[in-house]
């Protein structure tokens, strides 16, 4: 094998010679382009991590709010069923209990006094129920009677009896006449009596509302 022979002079030959600087300078180069690529990645991934817990954040609202407007609607709902039961006390409490009133008077009625006619009116509780607040008044009326009987006395008797009633006020007598009706029968006195119903009812009574199934509407 022949061996080769550099004919270039000493002199002109072109020396290799390392540079440094541009080593240094693209060795930052790679450092720093690595070191942002690094970065990038970390940024990325910490963006990626707060969009899913800003997704997770928006659906938990959503399901707070879809909670919070059903629990608003029961919130309705109970509101309107304390207001139905409060109604249904205040018209409860305000009734003027009629039946009380006739048991009462056929205890004091005397047994010489028969009735033609007796009326009792009341007002309707539930009416003063729509009146404005502080205006409601309870219920009361009128009772108006008829009647006859042998003697003014019995007369006289039956008013002062009829004063013994609680829901009975201001008892007065319209009118008292004497009718003969025949010859063979005795003179009958007839009268007519009026009195201010009261309603006696404790408004302060805890009502059975228990016993009283109010629906919310």
């Amino acid at each position: 094998m022949a061996r080769r022979i550099n004919l270039v002079p000493a002199s002109e030959r072109v020396r290799t010679t390392t540079n440094v600087g541009m080593l240094v300078a693209v060795a930052c180069a790679i450092i720093v382009f690595f070191a942002l690529g690094f970065v990038y990645y970390l940024w990325n991934s910490t963006l990626n991590d707060r969009q899913l817990e800003l997704a997770d954040v928006q659906q938990e609202r959503l399901l707070t709010e879809a909670q919070a407007a059903t629990l608003k609607q029961y919130e309705s709902l109970a509101s309107n069923r304390q207001e139905t039961e409060e109604m249904v006390r205040q018209v409860y409490a305000g009734r003027t209990l009629v039946a009380d009133i006739l048991d009462s008077v056929s205890l004091v009625v005397p047994e010489s006094v028969w009735f033609a006619t007796l009326d009792i009116t009341t007002t309707d509780p539930a009416a003063s129920w729509d009146a404005p607040e502080g205006t409601r008044a309870r219920s009361d009326g009128v009772m108006s009677v008829d009647g006859s009987t042998h003697t003014f006395e019995d007369v006289a008797q039956f008013l002062v009896r009829l004063k013994l009633i609680p829901a009975l006020s201001e008892v007065t007598l319209g009118n008292a006449s004497s009718v003969k009706q025949s010859e063979e029968v005795e003179t009958v006195k007839t009268f007519a009596v009026e009195a201010a119903v009261h309603n006696t009812q404790d408004p302060a009574t805890p009502l059975p509302v228990s016993q009283v199934e109010v629906e919310g509407i």
